[in-house]
């Protein structure tokens, strides 16, 4: 059966329905009672994000709303775990390595734990090797279906990008990639990236710099897991954004591995000759395209992001971001919500629900307390580029979809500086964060 008012929430019984109306599914879960008229709300941006889905030729809607990804992706023969090249990751239904605080008390956690276990997978497994997968070794698709980073031919390269590219149906067109293409269905994490970059913080734009006059850019990326499978597709970024040179920097539980067993590996291997100083994978764009350029970094010293980052001689990042981050799932969190503020540091996320960016946004008044007061507004927005599909959550029809919301924690209350200013943004001082 199904909640008559919001639709939201499918239950098994009467008592069910009951039950989750006045006690919620357990302890720190809101009830039912509680959560309704906000599902109702919710529930609006369905047709939204199923018409993202749909307008993909492989684009199917199964009978409960959701999308099944192995179906689509059994369509190009590019289904399975390891040696898929790009679309190698870790299976089954759990999607991160660590389940966070809710997941420790959920009621299901006994069964998320083992199943974690059955589908382990090394995030970043092909970076130990001693080189990175060509387009064509790690999309493992037909050559029209392949947004290629290096270009064999005048007809496969993008245009010089000057605006922003804001929709999936607009980087189809600039890539000269037809929309048969299921491209999208990792391009979303780079393209995410990009998004909450220059849209949702604004730290720079495709105009910014100019042939005379490049853009440094600095953006540290926190809680990186599948992005590991994929890094040289994060090159778009610097088409994207001509005339800039960018540091990405990586942070995470599934860095931290990775760097480990690097150490373990070939000498030779990508990881094991990346260091603070030398770029797991590095991209220029063609000079047609701007020259943007990509260098991407792993922070393989600790699991989690510190505020000390700010004071260390790598530099303060532009901005930090992180996708489907989970910000009310996990207390690592805190001190970056807090370092946000206190240093107005821009960030941004992408959280697979409305719902939850709302709830989490409600927390930071509570996590600023001791610090600093909270901001008047913490915009959330729906993500054009978010992966399409529904995900298969069985109780549930909320639209939740990987990388499907934006939420902004902190961003400058103005606007960049035109070009001709120095840098992305202007410097400030150091502060005491701990």
């Amino acid at each position: 059966m199904r909640c008559a008012s919001c639709k939201a929430v499918i239950y098994c019984s009467k008592e069910c329905s009951k039950e989750d109306w006045n006690k919620g599914t357990g302890l720190k879960y809101f009830t039912h009672k509680q959560l309704c008229t906000d599902n109702k709300r919710h529930m609006l941006r369905l047709p939204e994000t199923q018409a993202i889905l749909t307008s993909f030729p492989w684009g199917r809607l199964e009978t409960d709303g959701t999308f099944n990804d192995s179906i689509a992706r059994g369509r190009f023969d590019v289904l399975g775990g390891s040696n898929f090249g790009f679309w190698s990751h870790r299976g089954g239904p759990v999607p991160h390595q660590n389940m966070g605080d809710l997941g420790e008390i959920s009621p299901y956690t006994a069964m998320l734990k083992s199943m974690l276990g059955k589908f382990d997978h090394l995030d970043g497994k092909d970076l130990l090797g001693t080189k990175h997968l060509t387009d064509a070794e790690g999309w493992k698709l037909p050559d029209v279906l392949i947004p290629y980073r290096h270009f064999a031919s005048v007809d496969k390269r993008p245009q010089l990008v000057t605006k922003e590219i804001d929709s999936w149906d607009a980087w189809h067109e600039w890539r000269k990639l037809p929309k048969e293409s299921p491209a999208a269905l990792l391009m979303s994490f780079p393209l995410s990236a990009y998004w909450l970059i220059v849209h949702c913080l604004k730290v720079t734009r495709p105009s910014a710099g100019s042939a005379g006059k490049r853009v440094p850019l600095r953006i540290h990326a926190i809680g990186t897991e599948v992005e590991l499978n994929y890094l040289p597709l994060f090159s778009e970024i610097a088409l994207l954004l001509p005339y800039h040179d960018i540091k990405f920097v990586l942070f995470s539980q599934s860095v931290q591995k990775l760097v480990e067993e690097g150490k373990k590996s070939d000498p030779q291997s990508l990881v094991a000759n990346s260091s603070a100083s030398s770029p797991v994978f590095a991209y220029k764009a063609p000079k047609e395209c701007g020259s943007g350029s990509i260098e991407i970094f792993l922070h393989g010293d600790s699991p989690t992001w510190s505020p000390g980052m700010l004071d260390r001689s790598s530099g303060r990042p532009d901005a930090i971001i992180a996708l489907n981050a989970g910000l009310g799932s996990y207390k690592e969190w805190v001190p970056v919500i807090q370092a946000a503020h206190l240093a107005s540091l821009p960030f941004a996320v992408t959280e697979y629900a409305e719902q939850s960016c709302e709830q989490q946004r409600a927390t930071f008044p509570r996590m600023l307390a001791p610090r600093g007061p909270a901001r008047k507004e913490y915009m959330i927005e729906l993500n054009p580029f978010q992966r399409p599909g529904q995900r298969g959550i069985p109780m549930y029809r909320l639209p939740n979809v990987v990388n499907g919301f934006t939420l902004v924690v902190w961003k400058a209350d103005v606007d960049i500086e035109p070009a001709s200013e120095p840098g992305v943004m202007e410097r400030e001082g150091q502060e005491e964060l701990d």
